[in-house]
């Protein structure tokens, strides 16, 4: 079932983590990066690349619902760690070149947060559609 609107946010989910790689500075100049913080930026592109991982397996789990609510959750549990470690590393990194960067970031995790709610809102409304068919047979 391609064609419900979850599988649309979905594909928009994939394509903002696809994004937010464009936006991540950590194979730029790393001269300026500072150590402690050079750890943070690779986690934070470990945790986006099993973001991606999660959001394809989502995708392609269209039959298995309750299992595509839980690639959801798991992916909004790691974008809102994506989310702290990133206000973490820009709060206290005092590099400005990066700071559009970091910022363009922030807001692509956020709206993937924002996707994946919606996505598990309109998932469980379709659960809830089929049983209340299944009753009614």
């Amino acid at each position: 079932m391609l064609y419900r609107i979850q599988t649309i946010y979905l594909v928009i989910s994939i394509f903002i983590s696809s994004l937010s790689f464009y936006f991540y500075p950590v194979f730029q100049n790393k001269k300026e990066i500072k150590y402690p913080f050079f750890v943070f930026d690779k986690a934070i592109f470990i945790f986006l690349i099993v973001c991606i991982a999660l959001s394809i397996c989502s995708f392609l789990s269209f039959q298995k619902r309750k299992l595509q609510i839980l690639f959801n959750c798991i992916n909004i549990l790691l974008n809102s760690i994506i989310f702290i470690v990133i206000l973490f590393v820009s709060f206290y990194q005092s590099n400005k070149s990066f700071l559009f960067l970091r910022k363009m970031n922030l807001f692509l995790t956020f709206l993937s947060i924002w996707i994946f709610y919606f996505s598990n809102k309109y998932i469980k409304k379709d659960i809830e559609l089929i049983n209340s068919i299944n009753r009614i047979r």
